[in-house]
């Protein structure tokens, strides 16, 4: 137990063999060591002696997705790894304004009533406050924010994550901006079509 920080010191072996139960495991694992300490040296340097190894692995690990790409896409391309650890990931790419940004919504948290084995009102602490913590040390110049938990009745779990952009030219953002329009008008014409009809028949039934 005394070896348990961060994430547990996954190995590749460990990510290569994951499964929602291993991955509860793991889970289990940092409740247990978190509970530990927190009970010999309390709470807040239980959270330090846990983040020490974390931003190092949370580097190798995210860094694989991220490091090289937008973070949309780097987040897209991690939705695998978060299913099979018994996650249901969505990315949004909210990125604007000079900023490379995205939101992560989990619909199921595996977790969920881990922490109450451990005498934890929400596994949010020792789970996603160290994830985004340790993102933000790992990374530097990211933002990170846990904008609703599942924990607190809300019905998913969403995230926000943001870094400074890299310069992408003005003819590719009018291009983009001209194609989604264009879409965007031809998915919405049956749309205008039917507001038309809603407002001749609110027309018609005022006129009687």
């Amino acid at each position: 137990m005394d070896n348990i920080v961060g994430i547990g010191d996954i190995q590749m072996a460990d990510v290569m063999k994951m499964d929602p139960s291993k991955a509860v495991s793991m889970f289990r694992n940092r409740f247990a060591a978190y509970k530990k300490l927190a009970d010999e040296i309390g709470e807040n340097a239980a959270y330090e002696k846990m983040m020490e190894a974390y931003p190092g692995q949370q580097k190798a690990f995210m860094g694989a997705f991220i490091d090289n790409t937008t973070l949309a896409q780097g987040f897209t391309d991690a939705i695998p790894i978060f299913r099979i650890m018994g996650f249901s990931m969505e990315v949004v790419d909210i990125s604007q304004n000079g900023k490379d940004a995205v939101l992560e919504i989990q619909r199921v948290c595996p977790v969920l009533s881990l922490a109450k084995e451990y005498g934890l009102e929400s596994p949010c602490r020792v789970i996603c406050e160290m994830e985004q913590d340790a993102t933000v040390k790992a990374f530097p110049g990211t933002k990170a924010a846990i904008i609703s938990r599942q924990s607190q009745g809300d019905c998913v779990c969403l995230f926000k994550y943001e870094r400074p952009a890299k310069m992408v030219t003005p003819q590719t953002q009018e291009t983009q901006t001209f194609v989604s329009r264009l879409f965007d008008v031809i998915r919405l014409t049956p749309k205008i079509i039917q507001i038309g009809i809603n407002l001749l028949k609110n027309q018609f039934f005022k006129t009687k």
